[in-house]
């Protein structure tokens, strides 16, 4: 009996380990998406429901969305994107100490044809700043259609970086 309450102590610890503080953030971004995914030291309720991985071309498609989101968001040539870089400068200047930006996190929607459908994220803080983004993440279409098979939305973490002004 000690030695089931010692295991219990010494894995209670393990959980607030780094690596078990980014599984626990992997498998709250897969929930969002509706997913499981498997993990090689797993809690014990999670040994009990077996969870299913996610496939490798959801994976490839949320990648590739991402990255051409964040060109989008660097495009030093869009004026929508020098005011947002202005905004996030002017915010970071009022904050204080020079602290990298938050990652933003957007739940994404996407049709057939490629077409953001929907958005959704936290607000920025400024109806325009919010409005400017959405513009920028929808205004085109993406360079390939979502998998047919792919659950939505896509939650995919996007880091705004500082553009140069052309």
């Amino acid at each position: 009996m000690a030695q089931i309450s010692s295991s219990n102590r010494s894995s209670s610890r393990g959980r607030g380990g780094p690596f078990a503080r980014v599984r626990e953030r992997l498998l709250r971004l897969a929930g969002a998406l509706g997913l499981g995914l498997t993990t090689a030291a797993g809690s014990p309720a999670a040994a009990q429901a077996p969870a299913q991985p996610v496939p490798q071309h959801w994976i490839s498609y949320a990648q590739m969305t991402g990255n051409q989101f964040q060109a989008w968001l660097s495009d030093p040539d869009s004026e929508t994107v020098q005011r947002l870089h202005a905004w996030m400068q002017e915010r970071m200047l009022q904050e204080g100490p020079a602290v990298p930006p938050a990652p933003l996190i957007v739940r994404v929607w996407v049709g057939q044809a490629g077409k953001v459908e929907r958005l959704e994220f936290a607000s920025l803080g400024q109806p325009q700043v919010d409005e400017d983004l959405r513009a920028l993440l929808t205004a085109q279409p993406l360079s390939e259609p979502p998998p047919p098979d792919m659950r939505q939305p896509m939650v995919l973490q996007l880091e705004l970086s500082f553009v140069a002004k052309g």
